[in-house]
C-alpha cells in the first residue's frame, strides 16, 4: 500500500494548481459543478501523486498554465471545470 502525502499540503497544492489553471474551486462547489466528495477525492488523489516535486516546481515558476500537466491526477477535472 502506498503512503499518502500530508493532507494539508496536498489541499493547498490542489488549490494552487486550480488557481494556476484559472479554476475557482469555491465557486465550482457553490455552483454545484463538483460536490464535496469529488473535491475530497481530488485531494486524496493528489496525496497519492508521485510527482510532487515537479508540481511544486511548476507552481513556483508559473502563476498560470493553459492546463494542468500530463502527470497531474486532477488534470481532467481541472479541464472540465475550466470549460464549465
Amino acid at each position: 500500500m502506498q503512503n499518502l502525502g500530508d493532507a494539508r499540503a496536498h489541499f493547498w497544492r490542489v488549490i494552487k494548481m486550480a488557481k494556476a489553471c484559472e479554476v475557482d474551486l469555491s465557486s465550482a462547489l457553490d455552483d454545484e459543478k463538483i460536490n464535496i466528495a469529488e473535491y475530497a477525492d481530488m485531494i486524496t488523489a493528489c496525496r497519492a501523486c508521485t510527482d510532487v516535486e515537479k508540481c511544486d516546481r511548476l507552481l513556483a515558476e508559473q502563476a498560470r498554465v493553459d492546463q494542468a500537466p500530463d502527470y497531474c491526477v486532477n488534470r481532467d477535472t481541472f479541464a472540465k471545470l475550466r470549460r464549465a
